[in-house]
């Protein structure tokens, strides 16, 4: 049975000792390739028509920056030695022991912070252009979605987690329809913002450089929607030094975790991995 996500192996946890004093601010631009939602919580009425309204601070579309935090940090957790936080929603006998980690100690509890560390990266919003939030602002009528499912036998192999879950991007000519009504940011439209870390090592700014996607070798998804083809963007930098660094961490990284970056790739890389026939089924996550 296909499915619109594919699966990361999990990599060991390690702990991580290192030390840094690398500081500093990279300016990006997120540019949406299929429509982005994400949500305020509200309602918004228009023409008689109630629909969930996009997250907006004075009136402006942002991306907020813990929603930013939350993609990439997925993305960096599949691609470095990191341990699995705790979760609900999981069974811990199905995780291998290495995986687990009760002190917080990996590669990115140490960068984004844990429970009892502080983050040493901040994300600020992302706002929309102003010339956007005429042009590019949609509503659209979507599908009805349900919760992931890790106790579904699509997640286990051998009685374990496979590992994490990547979402499909799809052209836009197979983006699933509905009767659910949201409002969307359309393709094409850019969100500016920043990012600040500090006291971070060098293997640790390159791994942030390279889960933002700053080379082009991976796109990511955020928001609403994401099994329908929802929420694909596409995140650049005019410093080439950040560029680099995306690249050093390609390039220098080990044997077991390029494998990972070669497999996130053809999952996240827009180009390669874009579908033009749907995988989508019901909902089901």
């Amino acid at each position: 049975m296909k499915k619109p996500y594919s699966f990361i192996p999990f990599l060991p946890m390690k702990e991580y000792k290192k030390t840094g004093n690398e500081e500093g601010k990279i300016d990006i631009k997120l540019e949406v390739l299929t429509p982005v939602h994400i949500s305020s919580g509200h309602l918004q009425e228009h023409n008689n028509l109630l629909y969930k309204q996009f997250v907006k601070f004075n009136n402006r579309p942002i991306i907020p920056g813990t929603s930013l935090k939350g993609c990439i940090r997925s993305i960096a957790e599949a691609i470095s030695y990191s341990c699995y936080p705790k979760s609900k929603n999981v069974d811990y006998k199905k995780f291998s022991k290495n995986k687990l980690d009760e002190s917080n100690n990996c590669i990115i509890c140490n960068m984004f912070g844990a429970m009892g560390k502080k983050s040493k990266i901040r994300f600020e919003d992302l706002q929309l252009r102003e010339e956007d939030i005429k042009n590019k602002m949609i509503i659209l009528n979507i599908p009805q979605f349900y919760p992931p499912r890790p106790e579904n036998n699509l997640y286990l192999e051998n009685n374990k987690y496979k590992g994490y879950k990547f979402y499909h991007h799809g052209d836009k000519k197979i983006l699933e329809k509905g009767k659910f009504p949201y409002e969307f940011v359309n393709i094409g439209g850019i969100f500016e913002g920043s990012i600040r870390f500090e006291n971070m090592t060098e293997e640790q700014v390159n791994l942030l450089c390279f889960s933002l996607g700053l080379n082009g070798r991976i796109q990511p998804k955020i928001g609403y929607g994401k099994p329908a083809y929802y929420g694909s963007v596409k995140i650049t930098t005019n410093e080439q030094k950040w560029i680099e660094k995306a690249n050093k961490y390609e390039n220098q990284s080990s044997e077991e975790v390029k494998g990972n970056i070669k497999k996130l790739i053809n999952i996240l890389n827009y180009d390669r991995s874009k579908r033009n026939i749907s995988e989508w089924e019901n909902g089901m996550y």
